[in-house]
């Protein structure tokens, strides 16, 4: 099995309203913000330059995910392996500078999410990461946190993940996380954190479900919970422990109408000892769904 991939290093997506995503990601969740030149902005949750990059634009959805491998030799190795595989690779080069990389390929899922693989990552230690609110952010060798993406040929993106990125499988959750909707969602990992990338067959159009990010303390996560409900942030699922991976956590909608996974002390796997196991539960325990809000009807005559 391959092993080129080593974590989730960064993520673009694409946003309508860039001022709302400040309030939101700086003030309530204390990531730090950085602007471009471009427009664009960089979300920062430590020494890297960027770990979320928001651009400007009508989808509100993911618009890239980055994935680190160690060196030069590596990225092209797993060039050259997809390619052979039948994966259609861009040499992205001339956007590496954009990326805040050194070396930088590009290729789709079987989906069509767009995916980068890169090396060289630009560390800003002369420039520290500094929370807004004091937040601590658990990254390292274990990345930016995870991702969940839509799927509609869960086989074939397992697939893809598995045998041609070479990611490994955690475990699988089969329930119901919407009540009436039963699904399996299966998790994979690339490295000690028990997942960097769930897939999961969710009746909703945008190819993310969610993007989890974990902190260093336990009271973090109930600062920021209070911080988005006294801004009246909607929680898509209310506090809770996961089932699988130990996460506690909850759910803020973001201002794109996707969730905001915000937790702490996540399940760290040893391969040598790690077994695949499957749960019928979501949670040990909470992260009751709540439906968002429907606006209010405009009166007659108003």
């Amino acid at each position: 099995m391959s092993g080129e991939i080593q974590a989730l290093g960064y993520v673009g997506l694409e946003v309508s309203d860039l001022a709302a995503w400040r309030s939101f990601a700086c003030d309530q969740l204390g990531l730090q913000w950085a602007d471009r030149a471009d427009g664009t902005a960089d979300l920062r949750i430590d020494d890297y330059a960027t770990r979320i990059r928001l651009i400007e634009g009508p989808r509100d959805d993911l618009a890239y995910a980055g994935w680190e491998v160690r060196d030069a030799a590596t990225l092209v190795h797993l060039a050259d392996r997809l390619r052979t595989l039948g994966v259609a690779v861009e040499n992205a080069q001339p956007d590496a500078h954009d990326r805040r990389v050194h070396g930088l390929i590009r290729f789709r899922d079987p989906e069509g999410s767009v995916h980068e693989a890169f090396y060289g990552p630009l560390q800003k230690t002369n420039i520290p990461f500094v929370s807004p609110l004091g937040t601590a952010f658990k990254t390292g060798r274990q990345g930016l946190g995870h991702i969940v993406l839509n799927c509609r040929d869960k086989p074939a993106m397992m697939d893809f993940f598995q045998d041609m990125l070479g990611f490994r499988l955690s475990d699988h959750i089969r329930t119901e996380v919407v009540p009436g909707r039963p699904m399996e969602i299966s998790f994979l990992r690339c490295n000690g954190r028990h997942h960097s990338l769930a897939l999961a067959p969710v009746p909703v159009p945008k190819k993310i479900v969610h993007l989890m990010v974990e902190t260093m303390s336990i009271d973090d996560v109930g600062r920021a919970m209070h911080r988005c409900a006294d801004a009246g942030t909607h929680f898509s699922f209310t506090l809770g422990r996961h089932s699988n991976d130990n996460m506690l956590s909850f759910y803020p909608l973001t201002p794109s109408g996707f969730d905001f996974e915000y937790g702490w002390g996540g399940l760290e796997v040893d391969d040598e000892s790690w077994h695949v196991l499957t749960h019928d539960s979501n949670s040990a325990w909470g992260h009751i769904y709540q439906r968002p809000p429907r606006p209010a009807k405009v009166e007659e005559g108003a």
